[in-house]
């Protein structure tokens, strides 16, 4: 709105009284100093001359000018836009946060809502709604009725979706009296970290028990009962350095674990034959299959396939994979180690792990890299009696017995598809399984691997 700035002199009354104060305050203080000798007459006269003349400018210079009012610029005051409302921009800060989040109005109902608290209260419609509707959570309704009344911060946790995850609501006080601001962050994978690594020292504490146990009871039978039956200790003592390999194989796996989840951020950065390592790893593993009366029979492309992989780690991939194959081969049975390439991380996936038809499968490792890349698998298979479908998903667990689901008796740590997930996960692949009952087992990995315009090597 347009308005006139106030150009109005002193009205002259006023302006009088201020000429006169000034004139005769000037006048006495040069006739002050004139009594007191700090000034001659002249001095006195001159002081009492310019004092009145500026006085008297002061007095003209403020008279009314009519031209200067009738011509002064009328300035027009900015427009400003009315302040947007409070309510408005909390929605907007709302609708922009990553984590879910909603604001409960002092009336008790939601007035704003982002699509991530949507999704997670699983919501289709955010017009007026109540909280005790979208929430369903007790302790969430009892902290948000707390913070109405006494402003207090306050945090819940709770499940969502039958105990599936684990989220932490951040209840505060709202803009308005009474209104209570929520924000969600999600503890599952926190919760679920938790949860494996007392697992983890649960099981590792069994592991390692277990044979200090046998040894030591055997340590204890042989200074006692059998302290004299020499020949008795040949058994013990076999008994005992059984059960002290088993606790190095632990020890070794569980430094293996430790040191691949150590570097797991970091890909590998060294190119090598991808063909070469595997045809290696296979053929150190024939005197074991020769042993267990187990044929190997490998298959890879004639040429060499490049790959960026850590060669050591991959020879550890290969050899968990037909160990364990090799083990629970039927008798006289065969393992096949398959090597290929594909166009795609998609279709490296279906060729290393998807061949029967009737199977049951698990995706134990989803591949960090493209389904577009062009990728280099792997396929391990047994004839043996295979898996039941209820412990597929398991097998990537640490310390999960292969041999306890397949009905066997098969020693084992338990860790060694866990460490074949973790090195997997560091060369930004995958790994799958397989399995029929009564017709056996297939593990596949893939992984990505060096783009070549070849196409002989595109299986």
């Amino acid at each position: 709105m347009a308005q006139k700035t106030d150009q109005t002199p002193p009205e002259p009354p006023r302006r009088f009284q201020d000429f006169l104060v000034l004139t005769s305050g000037s006048v006495a203080v040069l006739a002050l100093l004139f009594l007191t000798g700090a000034i001659g007459l002249v001095e006195w006269v001159t002081g009492a001359v310019v004092m009145t003349a500026g006085a008297l400018a002061f007095y003209v210079g403020s008279a009314p000018n009519a031209n200067r009012i009738r011509e002064a610029p009328v300035l027009e005051t900015p427009a400003i836009a009315a302040p947007t409302s409070r309510p408005n921009e909390i929605e907007q800060f709302i609708l922009a946060l990553p984590l879910p989040a909603l604001l409960i109005s002092s009336q008790g109902q939601i007035t704003a809502i982002n699509a991530h608290a949507q999704g997670l209260f699983r919501l289709n419609h955010t017009n007026a709604i109540v909280p005790v509707a979208a929430l369903r959570q007790p302790d969430l309704l009892a902290a948000v009725d707390r913070v109405k009344n006494d402003g207090a911060n306050e945090r819940v946790e709770f499940t969502q979706h039958g105990d599936a995850e684990v989220w932490m609501a951040h209840v505060r006080s709202g803009p308005e009296p009474r209104s209570v601001l929520m924000v969600f962050e999600d503890l599952t994978a926190v919760r679920r970290a938790e949860r494996a690594r007392a697992d983890f020292l649960a099981n590792a504490s069994h592991e390692l028990r277990t044979p200090l146990t046998a040894i030591g009871g055997f340590i204890e039978t042989m200074r006692g009962p059998a302290k004299d039956d020499k020949d008795a200790w040949d058994g013990f003592l076999d008994i005992m350095g059984q059960q002290t390999e088993r606790m190095k194989r632990l020890v070794a796996d569980l430094l293996s674990l430790s040191r691949i989840e150590f570097s797991e951020h970091r890909a590998p950065s060294t190119e090598i034959d991808f063909v070469e390592t595997v045809r290696k790893t296979s053929l150190a593993l024939v005197p074991i299959a020769k042993e267990a009366g187990i044929k190997l029979h490998f298959d890879a492309p004639d040429h060499g396939i490049a790959a960026v992989a850590d060669e050591d780690e991959l020879a550890q991939v290969i050899q968990n994979l037909a160990s364990n194959a090799i083990k629970y081969a039927r008798p006289g049975g065969e393992v096949q180690i398959l090597v290929g390439t594909a166009r795609t991380m998609a279709d490296a996936a279906t060729a290393s792990s998807r061949q029967s038809q009737d199977a049951k499968r698990s995706l134990l490792l989803q591949p960090y890299a493209s389904a577009e890349a062009p990728a280099v698998w792997v396929r391990v298979t047994d004839d043996g009696a295979g898996i039941s479908e209820q412990h597929l998903p398991r097998l990537g667990e640490r310390f999960y017995r292969v041999d306890e689901s397949r009905g066997g008796k098969i020693e084992g740590t338990g860790l060694g598809l866990a460490i074949v997930k973790h090195i997997m996960a560091r060369h930004r692949g995958g790994l799958a399984v397989e399995s029929l009952e009564g017709h056996g087992t297939a593990f596949g990995i893939w992984m990505p691997r060096p783009r070549h315009d070849d196409p002989a090597e595109t299986l």
